[in-house]
């Protein structure tokens, strides 16, 4: 596989991973009221680490082993605070405000990666970047709604999810997926658990089994996503997180009946036309 291919596959991952989020994201966020931040956290997380620990041991990998343990750790943390930046601004936001926000990751994402790991940039990526970005500015109706409470929470969680980006691609050099993914969840089961278990409510059977799916959803796609990045440089794929837009405004269309207007059908038309150049850009020797 040459290094075109392999850029253009990364791509196309980042999209699949960003789609199935969606997703695990609808499901978590529509069980917020009946059950807390906490024990979401907490069974969504445990429904990711059991498949993907299974996979593991099928594998023959040992997730805990790393020669970057302090490293990991440290990213485990941050993964954490941005998991529940995330989890508080879908608890007092729409769904689709908190991914046109919370997505602008990608601007975050360009600078940090090449300075911190010299990562060559190419116009096309610049380029992509800024349409899907008016995209995201489009479809978040300029001037309107930008000061809500959960809408501070998607932001935090940006800024936080783009310096764990870059932390995953430094981890990605040595060490595999599942070791990454591996003290993530730790920490994030450690935390709910420590946090909130005194809170936690009885699990309804049916609502247990949209949980699992919407977990083991969660996993492949996190595990995609990973995997993008030994693929490709993680600013060239930064511009491929915008396509969640698409998914979610779906989501937002069929769980809660919301119709998408003229700004949504806009900015994902901006963000469509950024993602598909980019992958036939790089179809191109």
């Amino acid at each position: 596989m040459n290094s075109i291919s392999k850029k253009k596959l990364g791509y196309i991952f980042v999209v699949v991973s960003v789609c199935l989020y969606s997703f695990s994201d609808t499901v978590m966020k529509y069980f917020l009221p009946h059950y807390g931040v906490n024990q979401i956290v907490f069974l969504r997380t445990m429904c990711r680490f059991i498949p993907l620990v299974c996979f593991a041991v099928y594998k023959k990998v040992n997730p805990a082993q790393t020669n970057r343990v302090g490293e990991n750790i440290f990213r485990a943390i941050l993964a954490c605070l941005g998991t529940y930046a995330f989890m508080l601004a879908y608890e007092y936001s729409n769904m689709v405000d908190v991914i046109v926000v919370g997505y602008t990751t990608a601007i975050f994402v360009i600078p940090l990666n090449v300075f911190l790991l010299r990562e060559k940039l190419y116009a096309r990526d610049i380029i992509a970047v800024v349409v899907g970005f008016l995209g995201i500015l489009l479809a978040f109706r300029p001037g309107l709604g930008i000061f809500q409470f959960g809408i501070l929470f998607a932001v935090i969680g940006a800024v936080i999810s783009a310096l764990n980006q870059v932390i995953i691609k430094r981890l990605s050099f040595t060490d595999s997926e599942f070791t990454i993914i591996f003290y993530h969840h730790v920490t994030l089961l450690v935390t709910s658990i420590t946090f909130g278990f005194s809170d936690f409510s009885k699990l309804q059977f049916a609502d247990a089994v949209y949980l699992i799916i919407g977990g083991i959803i969660g996993a492949i796609a996190q595990y995609c996503m990973i995997h993008a990045f030994k693929l490709s440089p993680s600013s060239h794929l930064a511009s491929a997180t915008y396509t969640m837009l698409i998914p979610a405004t779906f989501w937002d269309f069929f769980i809660y009946n919301k119709t998408p207007d003229f700004f949504i059908i806009g900015g994902l038309a901006l963000i469509s036309i950024g993602s598909f150049w980019v992958i036939s850009a790089r179809s191109k020797k």
